[in-house]
């Protein structure tokens, strides 16, 4: 097994996949956002593509050239962007999304106050959720997540919600992508069992691996 099949670089990981889009946070999007969206971290641009079939305008950034060419060959409108200043006017679109982006940036409550700047409605953010990794820690397992190379931020729901306080008075945190672990390592037929326990809730979630927050301008 080589290093990379372990540690994920995001510098260069999204040149090498397609459609990646997750889409619990497509209809996240969908859901709570404005008509005109700005779409922070972009990456190669899947999620502006998506919101677009979805008939919103969407507009991405990023700090990685490469990305952004890629993104432009697949025809999103998009520019480079520096980590934490939008060349945006005030007021410039209604929803600032940041999916998957604080837990990559040096100065999240710089880039946050970026966001509320240039958005009129509200800002949608998902991290990856720390809270239970101790939980984890007991069976020795950690999240997949964490062996992200570049993350430099790792958000419990308490800690997202004081780092979002520290920008915007109305704000809504939530717990989401519920794990299920009792199903981790069966057999097939005995996992089908149990994952059907968990559907009809006679076996409760164990795990979120995401935390969901909108922000209100």
């Amino acid at each position: 097994m080589q290093r990379n099949e372990i540690f994920r670089d995001t510098q260069n990981w999204y040149l090498t996949q397609k459609n990646v889009v997750t889409s619990g946070l497509i209809d996240f999007a969908v859901q709570n956002a404005g008509k005109k969206i700005l779409d922070i971290g972009c990456a190669t641009g899947d999620y502006c593509i998506a919101l677009t079939k979805r008939e919103f305008e969407c507009t991405g950034v990023d700090i990685n050239p490469q990305y952004i060419e890629e993104a432009r060959r697949k025809k999103v409108n998009a520019m480079v962007s520096e980590s934490d200043y939008l060349n945006f006017k005030d007021n410039s679109f209604d929803t600032a999304l940041l999916f998957e982006v604080l837990e990559h940036v040096k100065n999240p409550h710089n880039l946050l106050k970026e966001a509320k700047r240039v958005a009129k409605k509200n800002v949608l953010i998902t991290v990856p959720n720390c809270s239970q990794l101790s939980q984890l820690g007991e069976f020795n397992l950690t999240y997949e997540h964490i062996l992200e190379e570049d993350h430099v931020n790792f958000f419990t729901k308490k800690d997202l919600e004081e780092l979002i306080s520290e920008v915007f008075s109305s704000y809504n945190v939530k717990e989401g992508d519920m794990l299920k672990l009792g199903a981790i390592g069966l057999p097939f037929p005995l996992k089908l069992f149990i994952l059907g326990l968990y559907k009809i809730k006679l076996i409760k979630f164990d795990i979120s691996y995401r935390l969901y927050a909108v922000a209100e301008v």
